[in-house]
């Protein structure tokens, strides 16, 4: 079997010839798979050539169509063959695969996206929330990292309730002493949560809500966001596979909400991530006199990746950043990248690949998904590598989805904002 591919107005045609069977079709999904995976998202199949179809074919091009539908896309047969037609009208399938009735989803185009395009990026907006704004607390002091000098007193529980977004260190558990060795990097948003364990296992766990059950996360340290994210910003490389910085996604967001500070929520097809994860539990039976970020001890405690890590992988990432940070909330963030006054903290939760939906997406619903469906991989810091000349610099998406809403107050401490 042979498939050339051909670009034509808004879609991609692939010319198939030969037979498609068992062996060929298993090909065919492949091609189409990585096809989905460089953006595309309409597709013609041209069986016009193919002398044979098995059933193996028909469950191929059924599973296909039904990738397409899922999000948001298009998957059509077009110009087939007297056999493939012949097999199609026989089992059914020709009113779905066939013509104008395989394409679901233009209803869901309903809500026009504001476009532009900036840094090499384009980007369309979706009004989510017009006039939504978001509080956010700041729990406990990230300087005590440095010393592992956190104790039962530096210990703060978030219910993670389905409109907040939460990150820092921390673990699932009722208190300090049940999480004492296994404080590590955690990211909870729209009621789902996912830590790193610093107890060896080196596995990462996760928690969802469920009808009155919410779970809690004891924290050493964070960030608690509450509110409506008031703006969804799809967001794609001009130049087709070209990597976008996470610096110019988070700069052109803060301009899209129009606020110095955010919080925000991406979820995105990786080009690597920039991290680092700690090893061990900060909550040591006594301080570390030398720090913890002192060499040879780092090496002990942390695990920073020198070059992108997960590539490929579909990535969940949230936090607030801030052009510029004020006074308050100085000790939780780091510049974005070198030179630049715009600071952030990001925590990423890694997950096996899947492709989005385009279009408009609702957060609570594409989180719960990813969780249900894609396989957690990892938890970790964003940092970026600004180092003068080993320095990998930082981490790079494909393409994605970010939820952003300005952030108006900061609180500091456990008191509800």
């Amino acid at each position: 079997m042979e498939i050339q591919r051909h670009i034509r107005a808004g879609h991609l045609e692939l010319m198939v010839e030969g037979r498609l069977d068992g062996y060929w079709a298993q090909h065919l999904s492949g091609s189409v798979a990585e096809i989905m995976r460089e953006g595309t998202h309409a597709v013609r199949v041209n069986l016009s050539q193919t002398s044979y179809i098995s059933s193996a074919g028909v469950g191929v091009l059924v599973e296909l169509y039904k990738n397409f539908a899922a999000v948001n896309g298009s998957f059509t047969v077009v110009e087939p063959s007297r056999q493939v037609r012949h097999i199609l009208e026989m089992v059914g399938l020709a009113p779905m695969l066939f013509g104008e009735a395989a394409v679901p989803f233009a209803a869901a185009a309903a809500l026009a996206p504001v476009q532009r395009e900036a840094d090499g990026v384009l980007f369309e907006t979706y009004e989510q929330a017009p006039g939504a704004e978001l509080s956010c607390r700041l729990l406990g002091n990230p300087g005590r990292l440095a010393a592992a000098g956190f104790g039962a007193e530096n210990c703060h529980s978030i219910a993670l309730g389905e409109s907040r977004l939460a990150l820092g260190l921390g673990a699932f558990g009722d208190d300090f002493d049940h999480c004492r060795d296994r404080f590590g990097e955690f990211l909870a948003i729209s009621g789902a949560g996912a830590f790193q364990p610093t107890d060896g296992t080196n596995v990462p766990d996760y928690m969802l809500s469920s009808g009155s059950f919410v779970p809690n996360i004891s924290a050493l340290y964070g960030l608690c966001c509450e509110g409506a994210f008031s703006r969804l910003v799809r967001f794609e490389s001009a130049s087709a596979g070209d990597p976008v910085a996470l610096s110019a996604i988070v700069a052109n967001c803060l301009e899209i909400v129009e606020a110095d500070s955010a919080a925000l929520v991406i979820l995105a097809e990786s080009a690597g991530l920039m991290g680092a994860a700690l090893k061990r539990s900060p909550a040591a039976p006594a301080p570390q006199p030398a720090g913890l970020f002192a060499y040879p001890e780092i090496r002990r405690w942390l695990s920073f990746s020198p070059e992108r890590c997960h590539s490929h992988a579909l990535a969940l990432i949230g936090g607030v950043a801030s052009s510029p940070p004020p006074g308050e909330l100085l000790p939780f963030v780091r510049p974005l990248a070198r030179g630049s006054r715009m600071a952030g903290h990001f925590h990423a939760a890694a997950f096996g690949y899947r492709p989005l939906r385009k279009g408009a997406l609702e957060l609570k619903t594409a989180i719960r998904g990813l969780f249900e469906t894609a396989g957690l991989e990892g938890v970790l810091h964003i940092l970026a590598d600004d180092r003068e000349i080993p320095g990998a610099g930082e981490s790079e998406l494909l393409r994605g989805a970010c939820w952003a809403g300005p952030i108006r107050q900061f609180h500091n401490g456990d008191r509800q904002p």
